[in-house]
């Protein structure tokens, strides 16, 4: 585990729904705040206040949430944030956090409505792949999208979906002893079960090519459990961390020769997830709302099995 997986603190937030209102469950009727200036106001400053925090969380240290004896750096940025984001829509969104946790908010919807478990995960890749991102080859980021969403359905079927940003901790951070592997942190859904600790669980059983040598190179939590924040907003804070390297380059270029970032794409998508998400940032744009968009949406996403 690198420094900076030990070292997340995320921040208690507020807990509004994508759409700017109270969470409700699809049928009920959610009470909307009013409009400002535009239809999409809202909705952008609700989000844009969810990212920030989340940004913030990640990237920089909160003496209120830990004890001056135990408080270490867990990335080289501390600097104020922006905490104003005009959203855009999804096309020209740039910024690759921004689809993680629009994705993010979908794969809560999807589990809780098939009653299935919502899950980060960290995987420490194997010595070979690490080594080939170290060399610049972008093939071995390939690789991993590839053998990822072939051997995740294979274990947990077509309805499994996920999302994971790769990175590497700087060398600044890391302990002497630390192997420094590139890993990726991501979020996945799978029926009940599908996390259970043991080395012959199918989905740890088909992941074990790509991961470490160690047990504990795969690992799955509940967002939010150990803190008792909410699912689905500690689900987008882990979005944010998922890919916190390349945010730290974005506020602060000056830092380049201090992270690693590998070569070729950093983020992934499951492709169904990535459609759906698309669907989603673009409607709660227009001012739709939870239960609007699985309404309209394939139902086979939103249905138990």
């Amino acid at each position: 585990m690198t420094i900076e997986d030990r070292n997340v603190r995320p921040i208690q937030a507020p807990s509004p729904s994508a759409d700017g209102s109270a969470e409700t469950e699809p049928g009920e009727k959610a009470v909307k705040k009013r409009s400002s200036k535009r239809p999409s106001s809202t909705v952008a400053a609700v989000h844009a206040k969810i990212l920030a925090n989340a940004k913030r969380s990640i990237l920089r240290n909160s003496s209120s949430l830990s004890s001056s004896t135990n408080q270490r750096a867990s990335t080289l940025l501390d600097q104020p944030l922006p905490v104003n984001m005009d959203l855009k829509p999804w096309k020209e969104t740039r910024d690759e956090f921004i689809k993680l946790a629009a994705a993010a908010t979908v794969l809560y919807w999807m589990a809780k409505r098939r009653d299935w478990e919502f899950k980060t995960f960290t995987l420490i890749l194997n010595e070979e792949l690490s080594r080939r991102l170290d060399e610049g080859d972008a093939s071995a980021s390939e690789y991993l999208r590839d053998e990822m969403t072939r051997r995740v359905r294979a274990a947990l079927g077509n309805g499994a979906e996920f999302l994971y940003g790769i990175e590497k901790a700087p060398a600044a951070l890391s302990d002497e002893s630390s192997r420094r592997r590139w890993h990726i942190h991501g979020l996945i859904i799978g029926p009940a079960g599908f996390a259970t600790p043991g080395r012959y669980t199918p989905l740890r059983r088909t992941l074990r090519s790509l991961k470490g040598e160690a047990d504990a190179d795969l690992m799955f939590r509940t967002p939010g459990k150990k803190l008792d924040l909410a699912l689905r907003e500690s689900a987008i804070r882990w979005s944010c961390y998922a890919v916190k390297n390349a945010l730290t380059l974005e506020l602060n270029p000056a830092l380049a020769e201090a992270y690693d970032t590998p070569p070729g794409k950093q983020t992934h998508i499951s492709a169904q997830l990535r459609r759906e998400a698309h669907r989603w940032h673009d409607g709660v744009l227009a001012g739709l709302i939870a239960p609007q968009l699985i309404e309209a949406g394939p139902q086979a996403l939103y249905s138990p099995e």
